[in-house]
């Protein structure tokens, strides 16, 4: 190395610089070089003059370098960096976290569901992938051939990541390390029988504990058995390499590639050589303290290993530049109970990301929240006050695997994406985050790409709750490969060790709730199986609708549609096992869920103690009108007057301000505006004027309100429309909609029914209404328009949106 010092103003800037007379692509007498550049206040970018550079001349001397290759280089200038095909983007950060298609191998494809590709060089060009399922190293490559493609990178459905150029080596998709009986053979069982196996490998195999970030370099962190094992992935003169550091109770096993196509491999550092087992090439590990460094290639690299155990204490920070936005407080109307303030997201900053915005939660200083973001990035926002004058968001952590919940405890930011419940750690202080751990991935995770892992909410014993979608296939109807987990409401303990199925049977949930005494509420997404979109009310062990994803789905009467849960029973549609949700949405109410919000605050205007749903695809929010007939639950929505800048997805009350934040980003099927979105749901202590109760009465509806009533038009019929439709639970796509009465039918006329009212009477609180009406019954989606007014005059037109499954 070369060691140059520059002195600009009052700053010192070393700069190590590695020449070599040979690159990676193999090309001789490369002049080594760089160029410094600086901008001052006010300027432009310069490049610095070479005079004012010199050398460190007693480190100088004690450096050997290839003067003659220098001499010789053909040019002083140095060429422009040429971008390498299928690089991994800078803007990602050292690792993306991805289903990753490696490629073929004897036994099919070879796909990591749960890989880290890890970058090694500047480029991005020079990669390893990392399998947090098996601890194996699934492949390394030098010269690019990365395909990031499908979402969140470039759309479309169906596609995922994959690598298709030259590789150094690969490992099929088996455990990277051996079992405590020195076996290397694959254990996991699917329940499909199909290649790749699903889940990570048996806990007293190997498991994968996190990584850590320490500048540019990568450390993984993962046990083996119940030793703990460090790993840095390295590229060294052209040569990918690994370095193990650990120690061992027992004697251990790793594997290092596949025997086919695999280069010369050398070990460092241990007594130990390559050896072949099962046409794979393994390295034996003796018991007791082990560390050594794998070289994938015949060249010369250094001896030196790396003490890996000081790079997992807390590294430079990498994203210094922070972004200043100014949210927009909503202007004073004079009339409105709710407006709607914009905490503004920065679009625009200095890593070219997208703020598509899938979670969100406060510390315990209520200015300062967490967001995370569908590309897998986490930021802190501070400066959240009654004036948003002074937003300051910072990046905190990339390469989520597709993160679309986040919560925080004791001030801890936990993330889901589809991959694992990530705990966050800065040890440093320096507001980046440098361990990401596991702290649950314990579900079998294929490479559907619909298949997301949605929101994350915690109970009131400290566990963990977030929704598993189920692998819907492009275009929407079945589903591709299923695995033990999908389509469910997964429940984690408070300390990550455990992993359950709280509820099975849905579809595409974005978005759950849990109420302060720990009641679940999910949404779901219109489909197979799912006529319309549900607020479901859920208990333990409930089926939700969906036969593929249930966990008794071999024993319904009800068929599933995917073959190899269906197997050879002939199709069969059962409706008495059709699920029962509090409500079934139209579409123009809700065709896309979101999440459910329990309020909380006495500072919301009359709501406390209430829930509301959001509405991902109508960008919408609702106060739910519940009841409870027997051991059902049943009820319906009413629109807060809102419009929030993106979807809403997300909510959570603000124990400072006592208000309602809302978060959500634009996908497909959503009429969202903008990508991602932040905002402030604000009471402003005007009278609100709106339905706050539903309750079926025998022979009619008693209906509850905010205000007091204009008793005439309270009483009078035409203030009431009432009109419904019944749903079809099939395996098909979504439903028509049918006039009421006709379940039985095997072809019920389509259409809408009218309830006609026949009296409606002002209770004595003067804010309830009895609406007796003709020929009530069950309805799967009944709309009740309103047109009244308060005491004071004010109008109440609106409408709600219900479903009866007891009509009296």
């Amino acid at each position: 190395r070369v060691l140059a010092n520059t002195q600009c103003c009052t700053h010192e800037i070393s700069i190590l610089l590695r020449q070599a007379s040979r690159n990676w692509l193999g090309r001789r007498n490369v002049r080594a070089a760089c160029i410094v550049k600086w901008m001052a206040p006010g300027g432009k970018l310069e490049a610095v003059p070479a005079s004012v550079l010199f050398h460190d001349v007693v480190k100088l001397k004690g450096l050997s370098w290839d003067e003659q290759a220098f001499a010789e280089a053909a040019s002083p200038d140095v060429p422009p960096a040429k971008p390498v095909s299928g690089s991994l983007p800078e803007k990602y950060g050292n690792f993306v976290s991805t289903a990753l298609r490696v490629g073929k191998d004897a036994k099919g494809d070879n796909v990591a569901f749960r890989s880290r590709i890890i970058r090694l060089d500047p480029e991005g060009a020079v990669c390893v992938a990392f399998d947090a399922d098996t601890m194996r190293m699934a492949a390394g490559w030098t010269q690019g051939g990365l395909r990031l493609e499908g979402l969140p990178f470039t759309g479309g459905h169906g596609a995922f990541p994959s690598h298709s150029g030259a590789k150094v080596f690969t490992n099929r998709a088996a455990p990277g390390w051996a079992d405590n009986q020195g076996s290397i053979a694959e254990t996991r069982m699917p329940e499909d029988g199909k290649y790749p196996p699903l889940g990570p490998l048996p806990k007293t195999q190997a498991h994968y504990k996190g990584l850590y970030v320490h500048g540019e370099k990568t450390v993984l962190r993962y046990a083996v058995g119940k030793d703990p094992v460090l790993e840095l992935p390295a590229f060294e003169n052209g040569i990918i390499t690994r370095t193990i550091q650990g120690k061992f109770s027992a004697p251990a096993v790793v594997v290092l590639a596949d025997e086919k196509g695999a280069p010369e491999i050398q070990v460092l550092g241990s007594q130990e050589k390559p050896a072949t087992m099962d046409g794979r090439i393994v390295l034996k590990v003796p018991a007791g303290m082990a560390h050594f460094k794998v070289v994938y290639g015949s060249g010369s690299v250094p001896e030196a290993l790396e003490d890996l155990t000081l790079l997992i204490k807390g590294g430079p920070a990498r994203w210094t530049e922070e972004v200043t936005t100014v949210g927009e407080v909503a202007k004073d109307d004079g009339k409105s109970a709710y407006v709607l303030d914009r905490l503004t997201v920065p679009y625009q900053n200095p890593y070219g990301l997208k703020m598509r915005i899938g979670g969100f939660d406060f510390f315990s200083d209520p200015s300062k929240a967490a967001v995370c973001t569908w590309d897998g990035d986490v930021w802190v926002v501070s400066g959240i006050d009654e004036k948003l004058e002074s937003l300051i968001w910072k990046r905190i952590a990339a390469g989520g695997h597709e993160t679309l919940g986040l919560t925080i405890v004791d001030d801890v930011i936990y993330t889901v994406a589809d991959d694992q419940i990530t705990r966050y750690h800065d040890f440093n202080g320096d507001g980046e985050i440098d361990y990401y751990e596991n702290f649950n991935n314990d579900w079998e995770l294929t490479s559907g790409f619909h298949a997301f892992c949605f929101d994350l909410q915690t109970g009131p014993q400290g566990e963990f709750y977030f929704a598993f979608g189920s692998p819907v296939r492009g275009g929407g109807r079945s589903f591709q490969r299923m695995s033990r987990h999908h389509g469910s409401i997964l429940r984690v303990s408070k300390d990550g060790s455990r992993l359950d199925r709280y509820a099975t049977g849905l579809r595409a949930p974005n978005g759950i709730g849990v109420s302060p005494s720990g009641q679940l509420t999910s949404g779901d997404n219109e489909g197979t199986f799912v006529p319309r979109c549900p607020i479901h009310w859920i208990e333990p062990d409930e089926f939700l609708g969906v036969v593929d994803s249930a966990a008794d789905y071999a024993t319904m009467k009800t068929t599933p549609t995917v073959g190899q849960r269906r197997g050879s029973r002939k199709e069969n549609l059962d409706p008495s096992e059709a699920p029962k949700p509090l409500a079934w949405l139209p579409k123009n109410v809700d065709n896309s869920n979101g999440g459910q919000v329990w309020v909380t605050s006495d500072r919301w205007g009359p709501y406390k103690g209430e829930m509301l749903h959001f509405s991902y695809g109508q960008s919408a929010i609702y106060v739910v009108l519940k009841e409870k007939k027997g051991a059902l639950m049943q009820g319906g929505v009413v629109k807060i007057p809102v419009r929030p800048t993106s979807s809403a997805m997300r909510g959570k009350f603000n124990r400072k301000d006592g208000q309602l934040y809302i978060a959500g980003l634009k996908g497909w099927q959503s009429n969202a505006g903008r990508e991602g979105g932040l905002d402030r749901v604000r009471y402003t202590g005007r009278p609100v004027s709106m339905p706050s109760s539903l309750k079926v009465r025998d022979g009619g509806l008693e209906i509850g309100f905010t205000q007091k009533l204009d008793q005439e038009l309270a009483e009078d019929p035409e203030s009431f429309n009432l009109s419904g439709s019944d749903l079809r639970w099939t395996q098909d796509y979504g439903t028509g909609e049918f006039q009421v009465g006709h379940r039985a039918s095997a072809g019920p006329p389509k259409g809408r029914t009218k309830f006609p009212v026949k009296s409606a009477r002002l209770l004595p609180d003067g804010k309830s209404v009895f609406v007796e009406v003709e020929n009530l019954q069950p309805v799967h989606m009944m709309q009740i328009d309103l047109d009244l007014e308060t005491e004071e005059g004010k109008e109440i037109v609106t409408k709600i949106w219900n479903t009866i499954h007891v009509a009296k």
